[in-house]
Formats: structure tokens, sequence, C-alpha cells
């Protein structure tokens, strides 16, 4: 991604649940990575008690992986608001939360990502169909507020409009194997980079303010 700038070191972990902190050009994003559903909803209600004043103005970074070729249902849904980011692995969980659906569900709250044309479906594909309110893909906004190409990557976003340079997602880890039940250090930390760039995006860009 960008190996100067750009790192993972793994922190506790236990049968339930696996801690993370990824530095990200010196922001450090605490990333947890599950498979139950407690855990999930614990996280998403810390999320609503510590954001409730601003709900209207609230953004969340909102990214999905699959296992490739098969672009048919969601394996991973990562959530990222400020520097906290979860990784919960729908593929292995029994079930979801009803806090996570009511959160996706919320018009009130603004899902945000980039080239994320696929994710609804893929998240109302999953066995667990899932529906996300508001979801938008950021590339829009930061053509009609900032004039830049309606084709940009998230690599060119986050320099263009965050001054991130060389961020760089790999092809490779991006079409790893997010099947799998443990997830790598390189699988957490793109995941994590990708939610984290995608809720930087859309405060920088206000993007509450849009539909």
């Amino acid at each position: 991604m960008n190996d100067r700038y750009i790192s993972i070191s793994a922190g506790e972990e236990f049968s339930h649940k696996r801690n993370f902190t990824v530095d990200f050009f010196g922001h450090r994003i605490i990333t947890t990575v599950t498979s139950t559903p407690a855990v999930a909803r614990e996280w998403l209600y810390g999320l609503l008690r510590f954001h409730r004043p601003r709900r209207y103005k609230l953004v969340v970074g909102l990214g999905v992986q699959w296992r490739p070729p098969y672009a048919n249902t969601a394996a991973t849904l990562q959530l990222c608001i400020g520097t906290r980011c979860l990784i919960f692995q729908l593929l292995h969980a029994d079930f979801a939360p009803r806090i996570l659906e009511r959160v996706l569900a919320d018009p009130t709250i603004t899902f945000v990502g980039v080239w994320n044309q696929n994710d609804a479906r893929l998240l109302q594909s999953s066995r667990h169909q899932l529906q996300v309110a508001k979801l938008l893909d950021l590339r829009s906004i930061a053509a009609a507020s900032r004039g830049l190409s309606t084709t940009s990557s998230m690599e060119a976003l986050a320099e263009g409009v965050l001054g991130y340079s060389g961020v760089h997602k790999p092809n490779w880890v991006g079409t790893s194997d997010w099947n799998a039940y443990r997830l790598s250090d390189a699988q957490v930390q793109y995941a994590c980079v990708d939610a984290f760039v995608s809720f930087s995006l859309g405060k920088e860009l206000e993007a509450w303010n849009w539909n």
C-alpha cells in the first residue's frame, strides 16, 4: 500500500475476535475482526452512543469484500467511523445482529465508499439479506464539488482530496480469498484502509449533504 506510512500490528486475540492497530499516515485505527454477532452488536452500540449528538451528519465508511471471481455475495462487511473500524465476517456469522440491520437501514446515516456500485446488491444477496438505505459513491461528490474525474480511483481521491500520496490497494489482496475464516494481516489492513479512507473522504466532502 505505502509501507512508509501504512502498517499493521496485531493486538489481543480471543476466540471470538481479533484486534489490530492500523497506522495510516499517523492515524492509529483500532480495528476489530469478528464473525461473532455479539461483538458486532457491542461495536455498533458504542458507535451510536458516542456519535448520537451528530446523528444527522453521521458518515460511515463502508466496504464489502467477496471471493473473486464469484461477485455474488458479500464475505465481509467493513465499517469505519473516526479511528474505529469493524470487519464483520458475514459469511461465517450465524446471524446479523438486529442493530446492524437498523443502522444500515437508517436514512439519517450516510454510508460512503468508492466504486461501490455493487455493494448494496452484495449485502442484499448475502445470507443475512442486509439493506442499506443511503449508500453513496464518493466519486460523484468529488467530481461535483472538487472538479475531479468521475472515474477517479480511491487512491486518486485520497491524494486529491485528503493529500495522502502513494496510497495503493494491491490487487493481489483485493482478489484474495475473503471467504477464509482467518483473514491475513494484509487483508485486514486492506479492508481497514478501504473503510477509513472512505470515511475520511465522506467527512471532508460533507457527504451528508448529498443524495
